[in-house]
């Protein structure tokens, strides 16, 4: 039953018009009716905002940015650990979920996520009688629906099908017991949504409204869409039967929706707004961290908008450095990450070598994974001095205290060199949501899929290379299609390393985290003897991946026991 997520909405008001601050701007919290709020322009706006505010609940696994810490989707993959044991991916990543169908991630997609589609129905029904110019009223309507339509793509992309309530602004004298719709209807509600707006909404946003939603933005989130809807879960490997299958994707498989996933990610090309953020004269691959941190770019789509601080370096980075280590990444993510010249560490030539594995890797490596000795700036002599993540080394190492690194890594992805989590320069940067290198790589993946790895297949895929300061960044000539959907796959994990969920429903949707989640996890522990290390590679973790069950979350249990039309998913 959708009871929780159909919730009363929570009045936001304040005591400013809305032109007088930030859209992003703390406003008041009271209750207040609708009759009051929008009798006024200022409060019919910051309603609205408020919806803004919670998007951030759509980005992490818990919490959002309002809980403890960072609850990373990375975590509940096999690209990292969380270090706190009350996270949920700690039960996921061995199959036992605390609480199983009624889990606190389950329940707070569901209940804040339903939330805000209902705020967005309050603000639709109410939006013709407020004090507001017949221009800003269209442009907001489209806001709103939009709004709606990416919160509807995260329910499906982790529930599968769902109730769709249009309009209807729900009463508690109400019928709540609706059923769940199907994976087809759900797919076409959300993108004709997406659709109907796409006219409304500007190419771009006066400085005021910056962070709003886009015509770029819109079509963006399309292609995201459409790219999750031509995948094998949903496409080609539906694992389900009976009546919940079509809840969960489509019921035979269609090679013509990886072509709409392209032709949509090509859209967002053809506008020519975008481009990817390079530079490798500063350093290799310098653009990408650059990139990282900041708040406004040419690659940037959509973003979910932050005050600022230093809410990465926070959470990210070790003790020493001010921060409180909420993740780890692992081992596997570490070998994946190719060497300079571009080839896998395994490959013949790569230079790889063992007891120095950290040297003459891919630039991004360096600009998302702290290992030992790894340089960050320190807060005493505000100078760059080594991490140390030995074992048993004083403050940060491994095994010196119960919540330091078990992987022997820590993130420092979107962090900036010059800040600590306490200390330092102050970052203005929000979450990102779409970026360009995320286009450009679906647009590959797509039409790969599609028609086989063509010339523009290898330009998208080359461009990303490039930029990440790769050389030789060119790929090797006549790739199969098989051949270039690992490449892709792999380029898309390490672009993407610890950003919006893109590994875990990267896997789901690909259907193979039953074979990257089942079975051990690996680290790097390193040991100091005089001024030498020596790394001996462990295990920290045994998983496991219960297929079907776990490739959708279930309807949360109290939701399922008010509402007898709700069918749970497989296993649950």
């Amino acid at each position: 039953m959708v009871t929780v997520g159909l919730g009363l909405a929570i009045w936001t008001t304040g005591c400013k018009k809305a032109s007088d601050k930030s859209f992003l701007d703390p406003t008041d919290i009271g209750q207040m009716n609708e009759k009051t709020v929008f009798a006024d322009s200022a409060l019919s706006i910051q309603f609205l905002n408020s919806v803004y505010g919670d998007l951030n609940k759509t980005y992490f696994m818990q919490n959002g940015t309002t809980g403890a810490g960072i609850w990373a989707f990375s975590d509940a993959t096999d690209d990292g650990e969380a270090r706190w044991s009350s996270g949920f991916s700690q039960g996921y990543n061995t199959a036992n979920v605390a609480k199983a169908s009624d889990n606190d991630f389950s329940r707070a997609t569901w209940r804040d996520t339903y939330l805000l589609i209902r705020r967005v129905n309050v603000f639709l029904d109410n939006l013709p009688r407020a004090p507001l110019s017949e221009v800003k009223k269209t442009r907001l309507k489209a806001e709103s629906r939009f709004l709606r339509a990416f919160a509807y793509y995260h329910l499906l992309r982790t529930f599968g099908g769902v109730p769709l309530l249009g309009d209807k602004k729900y009463g508690l004298l109400d019928d709540f017991l609706v059923p769940r719709n199907t994976f087809t209807q759900t797919m076409d509600y959300i993108e004709s949504e997406l659709n109907a707006v796409v006219p409304i909404l500007p190419l771009q946003h006066l400085p005021e409204d910056f962070g709003r939603p886009t015509r770029g933005a819109v079509l963006a989130i399309k292609a995201k869409l459409l790219l999750m809807a031509a995948s094998p879960l949903y496409n080609e490997s539906n694992p389900n039967s009976g009546p919940i299958k079509s809840i969960l994707g489509y019921d035979s498989f269609d090679a013509n929706r990886w072509k709409k996933a392209a032709d949509a990610a090509k859209a967002v090309m053809d506008m020519g707004l975008y481009s990817l953020v390079e530079d490798n004269t500063t350093a290799p691959g310098y653009g990408y961290y650059d990139m990282g941190i900041q708040r406004m770019n040419s690659e940037y789509i959509f973003q979910i908008m932050m005050p600022p601080g230093r809410f990465y370096e926070t959470y990210m980075l070790p003790a020493s450095r001010g921060g409180q280590n909420y993740g780890n990444p692992t081992q596997q993510l570490v070998d994946d990450y190719p060497m300079k010249n571009g080839k896998l560490i395994s490959e013949s030539g790569s230079g790889y070598v063992e007891t120095n594995p950290y040297a003459n890797r891919d630039p991004r490596f360096y600009y998302t994974v702290l290992y030992n000795q790894a340089l960050w700036l320190d807060r005493t002599s505000l100078t760059k001095k080594p991490v140390d993540l030995y074992a048993l080394a004083p403050g940060d190492g491994m095994s010196t205290a119960p919540y330091n690194t078990v992987t022997g890594y820590l993130w420092r992805r979107f962090c900036n060199e010059n800040a600590g989590g306490n200390y330092g320069v102050t970052s203005q940067i929000g979450l990102v949501v779409s970026r360009y290198a995320d286009i450009l790589l679906g647009y590959a993946e797509a039409t790969n899929e599609f028609q086989g790895a063509g010339p523009e297949v290898y330009q998208a895929v080359e461009a990303v290379r490039k930029r990440a300061g790769l050389v030789p960044y060119a790929l090797s000539t006549g790739l199969s299609k098989e051949q270039m959907r690992e490449v892709i796959r792999h380029e898309r994990r390490i672009e993407f390393a610890n950003e919006e969920g893109h590994r875990f429903f990267d896997i789901l949707r690909w259907k193979i985290a039953e074979n990257l989640i089942n079975g051990p996890m690996g680290g790097m522990r390193w040991t100091k003897t005089g001024s030498a290390f020596t790394g001996t590679r462990i295990t920290f973790e045994t998983r496991k991946f219960n297929s079907p069950q776990m490739y959708y979350q279930p309807i949360p249990l109290q939701e399922v026991n008010k509402n007898s039309q709700l069918l749970q998913n497989p296993g649950w």
